[in-house]
């Protein structure tokens, strides 16, 4: 029985590499995927991804100005050594495009079996289980922001979760270790790092402080310091820093800015409104203080809250970030009295918003032929105001829904975890 459910494993994982592999080989994101693959060769030949620069190597397929990468130098190191190993040997476009996403397809494969592992030592029903394994394998919107797009939201959604089982275990070192490195690949899950302290701080001030030692140590050390022997320029400016806090839309309200504005930063005058989510997070951590999490499936429920809050009241959000919320919440409500079928709210209505974005379009950047792109520019043009209407629609169906979600997991007092589930 064991070796038929393992082969069963073996070859639903072949079927979801089946799928995933024409989708890295041909489809990427026209500026993500650019830039990642500038970058690779920009760190390669030693120069500093952190500036414009003239790239011709990819030529006829990528030729111009590389767009900045905002991603701190861990990732862009990682393609350095990618660049080489593919299109340094085998100069093809599509070859190289795949093997960035490599690490990318081995995360949604690590992903999907940490959760279904997770999910049985806690007791979940065989039906959950198997949900959550199939759609962390097969999910649309899942492979079409990872493999197709490149965009590597479920490393950063492999190791928090890692992290947080660890932390439930009482290992701290290894818990700071991978959650700081999550933080040093995409900074989306730096509001996660107050939340082991206020778990370890009731138990044991030591391991607290062993925790933040940790965590600032991988900090600095993957962070900062690669940017002096490298001779980086760190992005440090103001009005550089500042485009972190001041770009506007995404799934959030402020995206009407592009439709009343044609702009995708904050009016000038509101700027502050970039900022909401500092004390938005002190709410929510205060709140999360009140009713500390004690099991790995509190913290997951904590983690989800303090995530939405930040994505609800930030200034940007891409869609891909969404995925975060989706890998804690397949592994937290099955496990509460929160009515499961909510769950697909969360990745429906992003999938709809995708689909009213020019993100779609633009995963077909390298194998479009120029008359489809001017094709697609003229349909834009006809129906833009229309579109942009219909995406704020989707914006606010998941703003209502996400927040009733994050006051239900934050406001609500602990939710009982249902060893036994009905289905």
């Amino acid at each position: 029985m064991v070796n038929l459910h393992v082969s069963r494993d073996i070859l639903t994982i072949l079927l979801s590499v089946a799928v995933q592999v024409p989708l890295a080989v041909f489809l990427g994101h026209a500026y993500d995927q650019t830039s990642f693959m500038d970058t690779g060769y920009l760190v390669s030949v030693g120069l500093n991804p952190y500036q414009s620069h003239l790239v011709t190597v990819f030529s006829p397929y990528l030729v111009g100005v590389n767009p900045i990468i905002g991603d701190p130098p861990l990732w862009p190191l990682l393609l350095g050594a990618i660049y080489r190993l593919s299109y340094g040997i085998v100069p093809s476009i599509f070859l190289y495009n795949f093997a960035t996403k490599i690490p990318i397809i081995a995360a949604n494969i690590g992903l999907a079996y940490l959760t279904k592992s997770l999910l049985r030592q806690q007791g979940a029903s065989e039906k959950r289980i198997k949900f959550a394994w199939i759609f962390l394998l097969f999910n649309p919107f899942l492979l079409l922001t990872t493999a197709a797009w490149g965009q590597f939201d479920t490393l950063i959604a492999l190791l928090c979760i890692a992290s947080l089982y660890l932390l439930s275990k009482g290992k701290i070192k290894g818990s700071a270790l991978l959650l700081s490195l999550s933080a040093v690949l995409k900074p989306i899950s730096l509001p996660l790092l107050g939340l082991p302290i206020l778990f370890t701080s009731k138990q044991n001030w030591r391991k607290t402080l062993i925790y933040i030692v940790i965590s600032a140590a991988v900090i600095v050390a993957l962070w900062i310091l690669p940017f002096f022997p490298l001779d980086w320029t760190m992005p440090s400016s103001s009005s550089q820093l500042a485009s972190y806090f001041t770009r506007a839309g995404g799934m959030t309200p402020f995206n009407l800015v592009e439709l009343f504005k044609d702009t995708v930063t904050i009016p000038t005058g509101l700027e502050l409104l970039g900022y909401i989510w500092i004390p938005a997070l002190i709410v929510g951590y205060y709140l999360v203080y009140r009713d500390p999490p004690k099991t790995f499936n509190e913290l997951t429920q904590k983690a989800i809250g303090i995530m939405l809050i930040f994505f609800l009241t930030y200034s940007w959000l891409s869609e891909p970030y969404v995925i975060m919320v989706i890998a804690l919440a397949l592994l937290a409500l099955p496990l509460t009295k929160i009515n499961f079928r909510n769950f697909h709210f969360l990745w429906v209505i992003t999938l709809a918003f995708m689909i009213l974005t020019t993100n779609f379009v633009q995963l077909f950047y390298l194998v479009s032929p120029q008359s489809l792109v001017a094709t697609a520019i003229q349909i834009e043009h006809n129906v833009r105001n229309w579109r942009l209407i219909a995406r704020f629609l989707t914006v606010v169906a998941w703003q209502v829904f996400a927040w009733m979600l994050a006051i239900k997991i934050l406001l609500v007092k602990k939710f009982k975890t249902q060893i036994s589930i009905s289905d």
